[in-house]
């Protein structure tokens, strides 16, 4: 028994070993389990982080399971185990992929979705493809600029698609935007090869806008400065304004900037520039200065307050919205702003004096005088030495020790220019009577301070008034003038300083600006005043050859005056005769004959002397219209002058021309016959005559004028086809005129009438083919039709070529839809040669019907056959 026992130990002891070994082997299968579920989870995340949701959740749910296979590790990892379970159930992105969305492109899709991206994102690619396929790189710099055009709306379309982050459109948009600045950077240097800075600039700006470049910026900087002075040059300030800004942008020599800036800005209307909608904060800056130095200080604290808003750490704005919160008496805000200032630039002083001057207003000197002081100190010792004798020149002057102040305000003035000073000084000298030394001392005054000016006018135009008073009486006119009229910007319209003024001018002989003075009394004796002064004004012009002034005042004189006329009327028709000599040397017919008109108007007895000159007015202007092509103005002048001399070779010549123009024959037959009788027998007047009786059917007078051009060899070929003419119509010999006619084609007459009558004269004889051939000719040479191609017609159809006959014969009804005949042969042709197939059959029985409604008899008889073999 005690054997058995010792033996039942060491079995309990070998199976408690055992099991205490394969607990142990089972823990590290389950801690390698464990770390595999871990690295798992870690993996998933790695996915989620990326974006890849798909992933994260078959790694998340990977490791779940087999978490769910350990037994101990399960229990001691229990809190990890359940916070990824309740991750995998709660996470709504993970909700989202268990329901079978997928997230793509930034945004969660179902497959449906999914599809109809992918599609989109495949027909983007298409479309980016015929984007590059379009752009053709030929050299111009119109293909360039469409290239450019082309590459900057396939970005667009990539920007614009749900795919713009899409790695797989990365590299695309890299090639794009590389294409477009390789392009724009060849664009910007042929345009300016070709001087276009303004296409310049635009190229190099779209290159800046997808690479930093600091020599292109040097470049577009120098372009937009070019373009500044272009507009500043054509006055136009606005354009130059938005290339500054362009340029300031750039943030090359900035402060050589802002002075053009300043500058341009002094030439717009405030107005002009708050409708531009510009987001610069300096110039809202030089705006608000602008508005302060003319004291509308509403404007000033708004565009103050833009310039901050703009940029909120401005000094310059934020001193100068400061300065018109104390302005406005608003401390509080002030002070904010100007502390906050102190505290950034202690050392301003500017900031400093800004900061004395609140603190004086809201009554404590005692930090007031601690800021001047720390002001001062900054400043030069002249400044102090300035204000100690100023103070002390002011304290005598109010005093009534005018010696004193005058030296302390002397040594005060030396220092420094101060408006209080000279005003001080300028009381001094005009106390003393020395107004030349008070004038300067007051106008010093006024230009540094200008709101003295209600102050001082009244003693400055007291002084100006007092030696222009003096220099009249000396009879120094024109310097008298000078100071009565400083005089008067400052006292007003003084009608005590008119009057002296026009007075001078009248003693000057300015009798002009002495008019314009003395209409500003309004006085009751002005009307006779002014006749007088426009009168003798005239007769001065007058002499001196200045006709057109010289009428001017005349009249001028006569509407103060009505009984000037009848003296000064031979002096206005005078006037407006010279006047117009002087437009007839210079061949302005038109100008001139206005003036001639109003001189014989004015005065008849001239009509007779300007006869010859309204004569060759009006044949100038007849000639010059009709040159022009304006006929019916040429008519109006030319039938003017012919009312003044009727034998005028020249005008017999263009009478004839437009009457010719007109097709009026037989008045143009006229004048040609007198113009032939006024010159040397001319081939170019025979030709003209032979062709006008030609068309009046004076064949016989128009054959003795052609047979006048052979002999004398000239326009020949005109001349047989004028007797070929003769022969047709009024000898009726047809041999004679196909001879004459033969002879004018060879002669090098090749009009389309002449190709007609021959095409005639051969059908006539039966040869059809060459009456073809001529008719042709006629229709090629632009002799088209109805009759020409009505005999061609015939000529096909007595050759029996159907199919061209009908083609001429569709013509003829073109050109004149109620021919009986053509309809009735082109009936005829589709009913006996059509092709029915095609409905010519129904086309005859249309014809037929046409032609037999216009009373064709053979047409009705045709129309009944094809009826009953319908």
């Amino acid at each position: 028994m005690g054997r058995l026992n010792k033996t039942t130990k060491i079995l309990l002891a070998l199976l408690i070993i055992s099991l205490f070994i394969f607990s142990g082997i089972h823990v590290l299968q389950e801690k390698e389990i464990y770390e595999l579920s871990r690295e798992m989870e870690k993996e998933g995340e790695k996915y989620y982080q990326k974006k890849e949701y798909k992933k994260a959740k078959l790694f998340f749910e990977r490791a779940l399971k087999r978490y769910e296979e350990l037994i101990v590790f399960k229990i001691l990892k229990k809190d990890e185990i359940e916070k990824l379970k309740k991750r995998l159930k709660t996470d709504p992105i993970l909700q989202k992929v268990a329901k079978g969305y997928i997230y793509y492109n930034g945004k969660w899709v179902n497959e449906k979705e999914l599809e109809k991206l992918l599609k989109e994102k495949r027909r983007l690619k298409q479309k980016i493809d015929v984007y590059l396929k379009t752009a053709k790189f030929f050299g111009s710099i119109e293909d360039i600029e469409n290239n450019i055009t082309i590459y900057q709306d396939a970005l667009k379309e990539i920007q614009k698609s749900p795919f713009s982050n899409d790695p797989d459109f990365k590299d695309l948009k890299a090639k794009l935007v590389s294409k477009i600045i390789f392009l724009s950077e060849e664009a910007a240097k042929k345009y300016k090869k070709q001087g276009n800075i303004k296409k310049t600039a635009y190229h190099l700006e779209t290159v800046l806008k997808y690479k930093d470049d600091p020599q292109l910026k040097q470049e577009l900087f120098n372009a937009y400065i070019q373009l500044y002075n272009d507009f500043i040059t054509t006055g136009d300030y606005l354009k130059a304004l938005s290339v500054l800004l362009k340029a300031k942008k750039l943030g090359i020599n900035e402060k050589d900037l802002l002075s053009k800036i300043e500058y341009v800005l002094s030439r717009i209307d405030v107005e002009e520039i708050q409708k531009e909608k510009i987001e610069d904060p300096y110039v809202y800056y030089i705006l608000a200065k602008k508005a302060y130095k003319r004291l509308d200080i509403t404007d000033a604290l708004s565009f103050t307050e833009k310039a901050v808003k703009l940029k909120p750490d401005f000094v310059l704005a934020k001193i100068l919205h400061s300065r018109i919160l104390l302005d406005l008496g608003e401390l509080s805000e002030a002070e904010k702003t100007i502390k906050e200032l102190l505290k950034k630039h202690p050392d301003n002083t500017e900031i400093l004096i800004l900061a004395g001057d609140l603190y004086a207003k809201e009554g404590e000197l005692e930090k007031a005088v601690y800021y001047y002081e720390k002001a001062e100190k900054k400043a030069d010792i002249k400044d102090k030495l300035f204000k100690v004798y100023k103070k002390i020149g002011l304290l005598y002057y109010e005093r009534g020790r005018p010696e004193k102040a005058e030296k302390y305000l002397l040594k005060a003035i030396n220092l420094k220019d101060d408006p209080e000073v000279y005003r001080a000084l300028g009381d001094i000298a005009y106390s003393k009577k020395e107004l030349k030394k008070a004038e300067k001392y007051y106008l010093n005054a006024l230009k540094i301070n200008p709101s003295y000016k209600k102050d001082l006018s009244q003693k400055l135009g007291n002084i100006y008034l007092s030696i222009a008073d003096r220099y009249k009486k000396e009879k120094k006119y024109r310097q008298a003038v000078t100071f009565y009229k400083k005089a008067s910007a400052y006292l007003g319209n003084n009608k005590k300083i008119i009057k002296s003024i026009a007075e001078s001018y009248e003693k000057l002989g300015d009798l002009k600006t002495a008019l314009n003075y003395y209409k500003k009394l309004k006085t009751a004796d002005l009307k006779n005043k002014e006749a007088k002064l426009y009168l003798s004004m005239a007769e001065k012009e007058y002499k001196k050859g200045n006709y057109f002034t010289a009428l001017k005042f005349y009249k001028k004189a006569v509407q103060s005056d009505k009984t000037l006329y009848k003296r000064v009327k031979d002096k206005i028709a005078s006037c407006y005769e010279k006047i117009g000599d002087r437009y007839f040397s210079q061949k302005k017919y038109e100008n001139a004959l206005r003036y001639y008109k109003n001189a014989v108007n004015t005065n008849k007895d001239l009509e007779n002397k300007l006869k010859e000159k309204l004569f060759s007015i009006y044949l100038s202007l007849g000639k010059k219209a009709y040159t022009e092509g304006k006929y019916k103005t040429a008519f109006r002048y030319l039938e003017k002058a012919e009312k003044i001399n009727k034998e005028n070779k020249e005008l017999l010549f263009y009478l004839g021309e437009l009457y010719l123009k007109e097709e009026n024959y037989k008045k143009a037959l006229n004048y040609f016959e007198k113009y032939a009788k006024t010159v040397k027998e001319n081939p170019e007047v025979l030709k003209k005559l032979a062709y006008i009786n030609a068309k009046l059917g004076n064949m016989k007078k128009a054959y003795r004028y052609a047979s006048k051009l052979i002999d004398y060899k000239k326009h020949t070929g005109f001349a047989h086809f004028i007797i070929g003419a003769y022969y047709y119509y009024y000898e009726k010999n047809l041999d004679k005129a196909l001879t004459h006619f033969l002879k004018a084609e060879n002669s090098g007459y090749k009009k389309g009438e002449l190709y007609y009558y021959m095409g005639k004269i051969y059908y006539d004889r039966g040869k059809f083919l060459r009456a073809i051939t001529y008719l042709t000719k006629a229709i090629n040479s632009g002799y088209r039709n109805e009759k020409v191609y009505y005999l061609r017609a015939l000529a096909y159809l007595k050759l029996k070529d159907y199919r061209k006959a009908i083609n001429d014969l569709s013509k003829v009804v073109k050109y004149n839809p109620d021919n009986a005949k053509a309809y009735y042969l082109r009936g005829m042709l589709y009913y006996k040669h059509g092709n029915y197939v095609k409905g010519e059959y129904r086309k005859a029985v249309e014809d037929l019907e046409k032609a037999a409604a216009m009373g064709i008899k053979e047409a009705a008889d045709l129309l009944n056959e094809a009826r009953t073999k319908r």
